[in-house]
């Protein structure tokens, strides 16, 4: 929300987001409307461009200069203006405008609300653009109250073509220090920057508002108001991004060729053709997919055609995956059915079902490493003729190609915004995403007949409240909304490809019956944005991949300037650290430990978590978590534990070459562990609960009561619920503990003093 929307809780800024609309007009320039279509274009990460907002605007000079509103050419999700920009022109106000010109920005002026564009000397074709017809916006005309009032501009309630209103100036206001005619003509959304004149003709303002309550009132900027930055801003050079105008340019040129032919052919696989007969006509153009409608009817059937390119031959296998989720709409419509049919020459499936006012149809058709599909809606009220028209469009459809089995994928993919390089490995393979409806999505790498796991690069931007948090904060906040997921595994300090952040890996219910999945998100930091590498699998597959994953993930590489290549990778285990600890109450307190070098695991690969721990070596696990931490915080007070090796024998049941013997004497020496009477530490003996939190609460030397308490251990005891060390459901001071309680136990001192210390 911008600063002039917070103006008027019902004022709403009137761009409207709008696809490319196609070009049926001549081209008389002698009778060309000033008053121009302006649609601005996201670039996006997989070098294609999106529609992202449409308004209007005039042209104010021979040259080709329009003015129209900030709104209309800002981005306000990135908070900068939008890349590339399209321009129609109305050659005849009976036709819709043509859409094969594109612009440039000159400048904006956010607290104006205004912005200047120019048209590119060369049409999408490579025509030189003539001189244009203009409005001038230096005039003498002093408007006034009841001054009769023209807008023209393209709003969305107006259809395609030019739309002229009437009305008159019925006040005036005041924002951002700019003032403003409010008037009773009737404007909407994508009038935004459009044309305001009086009863002679003189341009007099730019619609920029609308406020809503029971009636409509306009309000547009008294141009006066911005004559001197017009003057500042016409002679200055635009910017130009060439790659998005290119892109642009290509897609409009693609889109105008298809109507002008009225057929459409695919320049990449699977190499399809459609050549829909007259009174229809191409409304969008995609890489991977195509939509089209009759033209010029109230109530017209249309047909989408979208592609989709796989890393693999499609088998059946994929034909299984596809039935099952076209199958969920049983759920919804019971009159659901699917049909082995022929279509163009191909085995393909037909589905069909009944809404509440339509009847829905679709063909599914595997072709090599493609599936197509197109479907569309019949209304059931004009059912006969709009299944005649459809089908003509149907039987149009063809192949022009063989089916290819083998996608061609490189194993290594680049890309240059942002600059990075990354390799698949073992056998999955990666390809670029050209889906620009999955905007923040770079690429996908998978396995062969693997339909439940994939691994996947994003890029997106960091959220605004987020953009001053450490990366251990940020991943504290995922951690805290989880919803049905159990963290397994976390890494607030990631070093990958040279550029740092952070990782968690969780488990969860998959959509099957007792189906377990595993999730994994490493996340990069690259300024305002990350880089995302995710990795989703059923829990025996995942961990089985985690090797090749890692390869993936050690093939990255970074080019920013943000990014460091000479920072070795560094991210930890990924997932379990241990064979035996999936799903375990505490596995996530022994990933931390192990992570750490705290605690280690048996030669079979377990961590063994139900097996009990002994004094000695619950001692050794408390003394090297909190040397692990002195160490992190590099403070004076880490130990040499070597240096306490003794030369002889300090309990008659520690041998001198016990390898926990230096443990057990530098804990004697600082007096917080001691022996028994009998001159013996009992090393092998199992640990209770109040030894270990006698131990931890020594070593870490947290604050507690110095008077005698009886039992000896309450104190003990009182000091771990208060900091919320003991968990759920242990009470008894007597319990043997396992490995994986002590680990637990362990882990909350270790998060605590790390973040917070004991010092209250």
């Amino acid at each position: 929300m911008t600063m002039k929307t917070r103006l008027i809780s019902m004022m709403i800024l009137i761009a409207v987001p709008l696809f490319a609309v196609s070009a049926h007009a001549s081209e008389d320039f002698s009778k060309m409307s000033p008053t121009v279509k302006v649609t601005s274009y996201k670039k996006l990460f997989i070098d294609q461009v999106s529609a992202y907002g449409s308004g209007s605007g005039t042209v104010i000079s021979p040259n080709g200069i329009i003015v129209t509103n900030n709104h209309v050419i800002f981005d306000e999700e990135r908070f900068k203006p939008l890349d590339a920009f399209e321009v129609c022109i109305t050659f005849d106000i009976q036709k819709e405008p043509v859409c094969k010109y594109t612009a440039s920005l000159i400048a904006n002026d956010m607290d104006k609300d205004v912005a200047l564009l120019k048209i590119n000397p060369k049409d999408v074709f490579g025509n030189t653009v003539p001189p244009l017809n203009y409005m001038d916006y230096s005039n003498s005309a002093d408007p006034k109250e009841k001054t009769e009032v023209s807008v023209l501009g393209y709003p969305a309630s107006g259809g395609r073509t030019i739309t002229i209103t009437k009305g008159q100036i019925s006040g005036f206001d005041v924002f951002n220090g700019y003032k403003y005619f409010k008037t009773d003509t009737d404007f909407d959304h994508g009038s935004s920057g459009g044309t305001a004149t009086d009863s002679e003709g003189n341009f007099i303002g730019i619609p920029t508002y609308l406020r809503t309550y029971s009636e409509n009132v306009g309000y547009f900027l008294d141009l006066r108001e911005i004559t001197k930055w017009l003057d500042d801003n016409t002679k200055k050079t635009p910017t130009v991004d060439k790659k998005s105008m290119d892109i642009l340019a290509g897609n409009l040129a693609r889109l105008s060729k298809a109507n002008d032919e009225l057929s459409y052919s695919q320049d990449s696989y699977p190499f399809t053709k459609i050549t829909p007969p007259a009174g229809w006509e191409f409304l969008e153009i995609d890489d991977d997919s195509y939509f089209l409608s009759q033209k010029n009817l109230s109530n017209p059937v249309s047909l989408s055609v979208n592609t989709v390119n796989y890393q693999f031959e499609i088998s059946q296998g994929y034909m299984d995956r596809l039935d099952e989720e076209v199958a969920k709409i049983k759920e919804t419509y019971p009159d659901y059915k699917k049909e082995e049919v022929i279509f163009a020459g191909q085995k393909a499936w037909k589905i069909s079902y009944t809404s509440l006012y339509s009847k829905n149809a679709g063909y599914y058709i595997p072709y090599g490493y493609s599936i197509i599909s197109l479907s569309y809606s019949i209304d059931l009220n004009e059912i006969d003729k709009q299944e005649k028209a459809v089908q003509q469009v149907l039987d149009s459809f063809e192949f022009i190609k063989t089916p290819s089995q083998n996608p061609g994928l490189k194993s290594t993919i680049t890309f240059e915004n942002p600059p990075f390089q990354i390799s698949s490995a073992g056998d999955f393979r990666i390809q670029k995403n050209t889906d620009i409806q999955s905007d923040t999505l770079l690429a996908v790498a998978v396995q062969s007949e693997n339909f439940d796991g994939n691994f996947a690069i994003y890029y997106e931007n960091v959220p605004k409240d987020e953009l001053k948090l450490s990366n251990k904060d940020r991943l504290d906040r995922v951690i805290k909304y989880f919803y049905n997921k159990k963290l397994v595994y976390k890494n607030d300090s990631v070093t990958l490809g040279g550029l740092t952040g952070y990782l968690y890996t969780y488990e969860y219910e998959g959509d099957k019956f007792q189906e377990k999945k595993k999730g994994m998100e490493v996340i990069l930091r690259d300024g305002d944005y990350d880089l995302v590498l995710a990795y989703n699998d059923k829990t025996e597959t995942f961990d089985a991949n985690l090797p090749v994953i890692q390869t993936i993930l050690d093939s990255l590489s970074f080019k920013g300037q943000n990014s460091s290549s000479v920072t070795p990778n560094s991210y930890g285990s990924l997932g379990f650290t241990f064979n035996d600890i999936q799903f375990h109450r505490y596995a996530q307190a022994i990933g931390d430990l192990a992570e750490k070098g705290i605690v280690k695991g048996y030669a079979d690969g377990g961590f063994h978590p139900e097996q009990l721990v002994n004094r000695a070596e619950a001692l050794k696990m408390v003394l090297e978590s909190k040397n692990h931490l002195e160490n992190k915080k590099g403070s004076k007070k880490s130990v040499d534990f070597s240096q306490y090796e003794p030369k002889k024998s300090v309990f008659k049941d520690v041998t001198s070459d016990y390898p926990m013997s230096k443990y057990i004497n530098y804990a004697v020496d600082k007096k917080f562990a001691e022996g028994y009477k009998n001159g013996s530490f009992k090393p092998n003996q199992e640990v209770t609960l109040a030894e270990a939190l006698k131990l931890i609460i020594n070593a870490y030397e947290i604050p507690i009561w110095s008077g005698e308490t009886d039992p000896w251990f309450k104190k003990y005891m009182d000091k771990g619920f208060e900091l919320n060390l003991i968990p759920y459901g242990m009470y008894d001071p007597g319990k043997n503990l396992t490995r994986a309680e002590l680990a637990y136990l362990i882990s909350s001192v270790y998060s605590q003093a790390d973040s917070n210390g004991f010092y209250y």
